[in-house]
């Protein structure tokens, strides 16, 4: 009787050695060496975009080229993502920007290690203090529909999406070597004069119109641009108007319409979800309770995470080819939060899975 040796058995030692994989270096090491880029590496390639090289410029990325109108108007094909006009614009430098200071402003936090400030400070420098490469605090020319007048339309607002989370990060680094005290003054302006843009331009007076998504992030925004900049009046005045059109986002049952009817549904509802858990997270600094909150209608964050969770377990039961819309890893941390938040006695405990 012969008996198979184990491939491991018969390698060598530094076969062995080599074939080891190597650690991958953490978000937080990437961060430091992550290259700095700034808006004036745009690719424009769309004629018609007379914006200057420190003006964002985003692309609509679901429209694409219509074979019925060669060179005329694109025509847009709901959750299929055009990856050059993505890769045209500096959406993804937004987001790089947005994603690097959140992750060393939270290690800086977790570690006092002064090089993650450093680079931090990097960052927002080039970003919102130098006068050669700051971005211009709007987004006037966000998510340009080829072919299609934009202009005076919000939806390109929701680019700047994480900049709440962003913000969190960045409060941590206020008393640390990231920026002096000059470039904190810089920075704070151009956060005002954001939030005045998004409050004031005709681009964020029709966001604020708008029924979805959409509208919690705008309001996201503008709640955590003023609460940064110690404005509680106006953070809770944001808070409270978000607060008082859940009903029109969520149903009795908790569906999110809006969302649901989209072509990716459940991504879009968990997407929104995730919006009032951050207008949540705001409300509480500023007190304005979402946690407990009942509409008119009876919605509230729990009846939406339940009509998600259950989405979910359908989901599971009727598995295909398709990947999942709605992530277990996102619910199970919905569901720690709103265990955390909601009131002792309060009946929407209920509505939570059991641990």
């Amino acid at each position: 009787m012969t008996f198979a040796i184990p491939l491991l058995f018969l390698l060598p030692a530094a076969s062995l050695h080599a074939a080891a994989p190597k650690p991958q270096p953490s978000a937080q090491e990437q961060a430091l060496t992550v290259p700095i880029r700034g808006l004036n590496e745009k690719r424009l390639i769309l004629p018609g975009v007379k914006a200057a090289a420190n003006e964002y410029v985003s692309y609509a990325i679901y429209y694409w080229p219509d074979p019925a109108k060669p060179g005329g108007p694109y025509r847009v094909i709901d959750g299929k993502k055009n990856a050059e006009l993505m890769e045209s614009g500096d959406l993804q430098r937004l987001a790089d920007m947005l994603r690097n200071v959140r992750i060393l402003g939270d290690a800086y936090a977790k570690t006092h290690d002064k090089r993650y400030a450093v680079r931090a400070g990097q960052w927002l420098r080039h970003w919102f203090v130098n006068p050669k490469t700051k971005m211009q605090p709007h987004l006037a020319y966000s998510q340009i529909r080829p072919g299609h007048e934009t202009s005076g339309l919000g939806g390109g607002i929701i680019d700047m999406a994480n900049l709440p989370d962003t913000l969190r990060a960045i409060s941590r680094l206020r008393r640390s070597p990231a920026l002096t005290q000059k470039e904190w003054t810089a920075v704070d302006a151009w956060l005002r004069d954001y939030g005045r843009w998004l409050a004031d331009s005709p681009a964020g007076q029709h966001e604020r119109k708008t029924s979805n998504n959409h509208f919690l992030y705008y309001m996201a925004q503008r709640a955590a641009i003023a609460s940064y900049l110690g404005d509680t009046a106006s953070a809770r005045a944001c808070l409270e108007e978000a607060r008082s059109r859940m009903g029109d986002h969520i149903a009795q049952d908790g569906s999110q319409p809006h969302e649901t009817k989209r072509a990716k549904g459940g991504s879009y509802s968990i997407y929104a979800l995730k919006a009032w858990f951050l207008l949540a997270e705001l409300g509480e600094k500023n007190g304005v309770d979402y946690w407990n909150y009942h509409a008119p209608n009876g919605a509230s964050l729990a009846k939406a995470y339940a009509f998600l969770y259950a989405m979910a377990q359908e989901e599971k039961r009727n598995s295909s080819a398709n990947a999942p819309q709605i992530s277990d890893s996102s619910l199970k941390t919905m569901g720690r939060t709103l265990s955390s938040k909601l009131a002792p006695n309060s009946p929407d405990r209920t509505l939570l899975p059991a641990t």
